[in-house]
């Protein structure tokens, strides 16, 4: 078995984000985000409050850390990466190409997490003269960074400040002004040869010599125990330099030059208990002219604003105040334009807000160090966001606990169900494949339209004037503003439908209709010329400078006019355009720049071809080139994408073609085919990010345009339409105007990067697991989280309740307490019909839903008092619900105690299995309670996490998995009621998810190393279990000592993160299943399993060529990274393949030569694996 694994949708949990001018652009400030293994450069829109991703890439490692630096004198910042390559990158984004390139590269180590190699931590000096690379313990080293002639970058010999016997907790560069770069450590010593009974922390200062080119440790000072994170303060004239030491409760100033400590205790919210103090997780500082101020956020998401009152010599004064609460961030990041960007850490939505003010217009309570103030005594009145306000919000899936694919909208492709998020900013998201749309008007018409365009009075004005609306036999002209409404006096001719619309160069417009050209004068003047008697025209295209129009049953009869450039009139060309079959539709090719005029023309015919005429003046209509198509064309479109010219077809059949045109000699090549929906593809071409693009109208819209340097087709979210036009206003600076039935919609595409656009059901805790009732299509959800109150206690407590989507769940007096409920929950409409909450400090960990004695019961598998670390319980059960009312509520039928923690549950032989610690036990349906079966002890060495049945024998086989012991198969005899185990692994996984496949004999593995396996059983095994139903065989013919079969290892591959859900299903109509599974972070990646050994032996060979010519920006090795825990095997990287779209032309021809194809080969065959199993 070999498979293909691509990636839908890159991790959206970002764990580092730092803030600089990377394009090199004054005036504009980016956000470069680490998201796993992808590094990504943002930008918000000032004008629109949006944020944009402006481009992505896959480093292939780890990204641990990220800092930004800048030269001296220099007006571009550059990034160093903290990666698992073992190795120092200095990275810088090239504007012009539009993607990161490597400046230097470095290695210093072993590549992996490993705690004495470096890369946990990078720090740059704030005058760019120096980094430092930081590992966990002991390894610190120091790159003196420097200009060559040609004004390179170039980083001297690594120079080593490395600490035995000390662990590090974070790095900064300490902002000293141009004297000798220092860098501020948080660090703990400790001693092997001493029990450690308290952790000795210290902040050390490592100064850079620059004059006699080594590091030296400068200065030490004891901090608290708690200390936990470091925050440099501008120096030089802008600051007083130092570090501010966060640790638990408090947060203190320190500095090197002896200044007395200033200690300031965090406030903590006034309805709270007295727990242990709070941490700082994230922080940002923001310099002004003549000050600065820093925003500190808690665990609790709490944000405080830090204020330092300093003279020439000393910090006098160190301030802290509550400023606003927002979602627990791993970064934050103020923009000059008054942005506060907060990489989320818990809901998956990154949030963008703009400063309402600076929190000095709110009354409350602030706190100084030269106050003798108890940390306790430093309390707050929580409030609702005052300072900041939310304008976007980038929504994510992660982080994912479980997922389901399921298809229950009825829709050409399935949905993808997920639980995310932790505590009260957890949901139900709903992931469809397409791009989410926003509806800004929908309009009432007084008929069914037919087609509609945007209008310029002037080719040369930035917004559009007017919306026309062609129906059967009439044109109504709308305008533009605030307010849409009729006009009268456009020098339309409103008594005919409009074929063809567009203004003139110079002013005015030209109008085609069944029975004229009308071309409207600027003076209002209209010049008219009309077809021959007897004869419509039934289709046309037009620009500013040309019209052309066919002419109904005339064989092919087109008719092609210029405007005069003197007189400015259309003129018509003296040679007349005989296609030879009757014309469906027609297209103009965009304007190349330096020309007046359109190279090409597009002609649909009945004949069911598409064929290109020249309208260059030394070969005017001269035929260039034919394309033979499947259907009869509806719609043709020429627009350039990606420095080329590219022809779209629309078939009545449902298909779209896309062709490449050569510029010069009008040459079709590189034909793609799609199939988009049942009826007829109707194309209207629009600007998306300023780029050209076309939309493609089927049962459902389309966007076809280019992302990330490859053409992509993509559905929109959106009924289905029957015309589309682009809208350039002042409100909508890139919309769309649609007709969908009798109404017109005004609708803008915020993100045409994403893949998924997501719909969230919020729900009050941290979800578990989850089940359907397929009759009734509600899921059963079961929520629980530790320390906090149920739903109905946080109604019971005095005063106003805070907004818990902002603050979060209020915690309870009792840090072992449990909240849990069971919730039905309906997917469409989002409700909860039935909310149940247990209570005595019960919580669920177990969900199944079985049927027994021919009725579909749940069962939840509980357990009171529950402590994970040791694992115990002081009370467990299992209680089972009826489906009453068509399947919307439950009713609990009874209650029974076990004797262990129901890790898990699962229908078999149609009883109930359950779980306990490393036993199973069969359960059968009782009046009053379950009754006991058949039970076996030690099926696994520590403990059952998860269970399934077999796709082909489901009650007598089934496979069980371990916590650190990966899978087992395990049969069933109903004549002694035992299980007995068939096989196990040799490899010691530590699963997260599983997946049986229809073979029965398959299972594809994820482990909590970001691992990603593929086992079978062995082919003697699978022969005697089909023998032996009972598996009795088995257990005498064991192989030598004892031991149990053992599982063929087929593939093997690091993802990179942690797998969630594994599940076999189809994406695409028609096409065969494929593995998709969902990690930890939100990433979404499917692996298509090889059918053609053809197809097997090219991707292997561009994979090998890849790896050969091609190495990642990070520096690291892609073999050794797919490989980081276990050599991979049987696995082709897609991900790595389509890096062959970003190539130059000189390394995909270098490529193209080992693999022996052409590039145009390659590209179709990359094309369509991804279009044929995935989106």
């Amino acid at each position: 078995m070999f498979l293909y694994n691509l990636t839908l949708q890159a991790p959206t949990a970002i764990n580092a984000a730092v803030l600089g001018h990377f394009s090199g652009e004054k005036q504009r400030q980016e956000i470069v985000v680490a998201r796993q293994q992808y590094l990504e450069l943002w930008r918000a829109d000032t004008s629109t409050g949006k944020l944009q991703v402006e481009h992505s890439e896959n480093m292939f490692c780890r990204i641990r850390s990220l800092a930004s630096f800048r030269l001296t004198g220099g007006s571009k910042d550059y990034i160093v990466l903290g990666t698992d390559a073992g190795a120092l990158s200095l990275v810088e984004y090239d504007a012009k190409l539009a993607r990161f390139t490597s400046v230097q590269y470095h290695e210093f180590g072993r590549t992996g997490l490993r705690r004495q190699i470096a890369g946990q931590y990078v720090a740059a000096d704030p005058r760019g003269r120096a980094v430092l690379v930081g590992g966990i313990e002991r390894a610190k080293i120091v790159y003196v960074v420097t200009r060559d002639s040609e004004a390179n970058v170039l980083v001297q010999s690594p120079l080593e400040a490395n600490k035995t016997h000390a662990v590090c907790f974070d790095v900064v560069g300490v902002d000293v002004g141009y004297e000798n770069p220092v860098f501020a450590a948080l660090e703990a010593v400790y001693d092997d040869s001493v029990a450690m009974t308290r952790v000795n922390k210290q902040l050390v200062y490592y100064e850079l010599d620059l004059g006699l080119n080594h590091v030296v440790r400068k200065w030490s000072a004891s901090v608290s125990d708690t200390a936990n994170r470091l925050i440099a303060l501008p120096g030089s004239s802008d600051g007083p330099s130092g570090v501010l030491v966060c640790s638990e409760g408090f947060i203190e100033y320190r500095h090197w030059t002896g200044d007395a400590v200033h200690r300031v205790p965090i406030p903590r919210r006034a309805d709270t208990a007295d727990e242990r103090g709070l941490l700082i997780v994230a922080s940002a500082v923001h310099r002004m002219k003549g000050a600065f101020f820093i925003l500190a956020q808690a665990e609790s998401g709490d944000l405080y604003k830090l204020t330092v009152q300093y003279t020439a010599d000393a910090v006098t004064q160190l301030g802290i105040k509550y400023f606003d609460t927002i979602a627990p961030a791993s970064a934050l990041c103020i923009l000059r334009a008054g942005f506060l960007f907060a990489a989320t850490m818990e809901g998956g939505s990154h949030q963008l807000f703009q400063f309402e003010n600076l929190g000095d217009e709110i009354a409350c309570a602030e706190y100084f160090s030269t106050d003798d103030i108890d940390g306790s005594a430093a309390r707050f009145q929580a409030h609702e966001l005052s300072s900041l306000a939310l304008v976007d919000e980038v929504e994510g899936l992660g982080p994912v606990v479980r997922s389901r694919v399921l298809n229950l909208a009825d829709e050409e492709a399935p949905q993808i169900y997920t639980l995310s998020g932790r505590g009260a900013r957890s949901a139900l998201k709903i992931a469809r494949h397409g791009l989410e749309v926003s509806e800004l008007a929908v309009t009432e018409l007084p008929g069914t339209p037919r087609a509609v365009w945007t209008l310029r009075r002037r080719e040369q004005d930035t917004y559009d004037e007017l919306i026309v609306i062609s129906f059967l036999d009439a044109t109504l002209a709308l305008s533009v503003g605030e307010d849409i409404e009729e006009v009268r006096d456009s020098g339309l001719l409103a008594t005919a439908p409009t074929l063809a619309l567009h203004s003139v160069d110079g002013g005015g417009m030209v109008q085609v209709t069944p029975k004229a050209v009308r071309h409207v004068m600027p003076d209002g003047r209209v010049s008219e010329w009309l077809p021959p008697q007897g004869r419509e025209i039934v289709c046309a295209a037009a620009n500013s400078r040309q019209v052309v129009v066919a002419l109904a049953r005339t064989g092919g009869h087109c008719v092609y006019f210029e405007l005069h450039a003197q007189r400015g009139m259309l003129r018509e060309h003296e040679g007349a355009l005989h296609v030879g079959s009757d014309v469906t539709c027609l297209a103009l090719s965009p304007v190349a720049a330096g020309r007046l005029h359109a190279a090409f023309l597009a002609v649909g015919c009945e004949d069911q071809t598409v064929r290109l005429f020249a309208l260059d003046a030394s070969r005017c209509l001269e035929p260039l080139s034919m394309q033979a198509v499947a259907a009869t064309p509806a719609s043709v479109a020429v627009v350039h994408q990606l420095d080329a010219l590219r022809l779209y077809t629309g078939l009545v059949n449902g298909l779209l073609v896309r062709a490449s045109v050569d510029a010069v000699s009008g040459e079709l090549d590189s034909t793609r085919t799609r199939f988009l929906g049942a009826r007829a593809v109707q194309l209207c071409t629009v600007q998306v990010r300023g780029a050209s693009a076309v939309v493609a109208l089927s049962t459902a819209p389309w966007l076809c345009h280019a992302h990330q340097d490859r053409l992509r087709a993509i559905p929109l979210s959106y009924d289905a339409l029957t015309h589309a036009s682009g809208l350039v206003s002042e409100q909508c600076p890139e919309g769309l105007v649609c007709v969908a039935g009798n109404t017109l919609r005004i609708l803008t595409i915020d993100r045409p990067d994403m893949v998924f656009n997501h719909a969230s059901i919020p729900l009050a805790l941290t979800p578990r697991d989850f089940v359907l009732n397929d009759e009734s299509r509600h899921f059963v959800v079961i929520e629980s989280d530790r320390g906090h109150m149920l739903p109905s206690q946080q109604l019971e407590q005095a005063g106003e309740p805070l907004p818990v989507e902002q603050f979060g769940l209020p915690r309870s007096a009792r840090s072992d307490q449990w909240a849990s409920l069971v919730r039905v929950l309906d997917p469409f409409t989002g409700d909860s019909p039935q909310v149940i909450e247990l209570e005595d400090n019960f919580t669920a960990v177990s969900l199944a839903q079985v049927p027994l004695n021919g009725e579909t019961y749940v069962a939840v598998g509980c357990a009171r008092d529950l402590a994970l670390a040791p694992r115990r319980c002081t009370e467990a059960a299992i209680r089972l619900y009826r489906w009453t009312q068509s399947g919307t509520q439950l009713e609990l039928v009874h209650s029974t105690p076990v004797d262990g923690i129901p890790q898990c549950l699962l229908p078999f032989a149609g009883l109930l299995l359950v779980a306990l610690g490393d036993s199973l036990r069969l359960y059968g349906l009782g009046i009053q309670r379950l009754l006991k079966k058949a039970q076996s002890a030690q099926i696994a060495p520590h403990l059952i996490t998860q269970m399934q049945p077999h796709p082909q024998y489901p009650d007598q086989r089934l496979f069980v998995a371990d916590v650190q012991e990966s899978v087992r198969l395990v049969t069933y005899n109903p004549g002694s009621l035992s299980f007995h185990v068939a096989v196990d692994d040799t490899v010691p996984r530590y699963l997260t998810s599983m997946c049986v496949l229809s073979d029965g004999d398959t299972v594809a593995l994820g482990d909590k190393f970001g691992n990603l396996g593929v086992v079978r059983v062995p082919a003697n095994v699978a022969q005697s279990l089909d023998a032996d139903m009972s598996g009795a065989r088995l257990q005498y013919e064991r192989p030598r000592f004892g031991k149990t079969h053992k599982w063929d290892t087929l593939c093997a591959y690091h993802i990179g993160d942690i797998p969630s859900t594994i599940s076999a299903c189809s994406l695409v109509i028609g096409a065969r299943q494929v593995l998709l599974y969902t990690t930890l972070l939100g990433s979404v990646q499917v692996a298509v399993p090889f059918v053609s050994k053809g197809d097997l032996e090219f991707f292997r060979a561009l994979e090998m060529a890849m790896r050969k010519l091609w190495k990642p920006v990070s520096g690291r090795v892609h073999l050794a990274f797919r490989s980081a825990i276990e050599p991979v095997k049987g696995v082709v990287d897609g991900d790595l393949c389509e890096t062959f779209f970003k190539l130059d032309y000189d390394a995909r021809e270098k490529i193209s030569d080992l693999v022996d194809r052409t590039q145009q080969d390659i590209f179709k065959k990359l094309e369509d694996m991804r279009a044929m199993f995935a989106f």
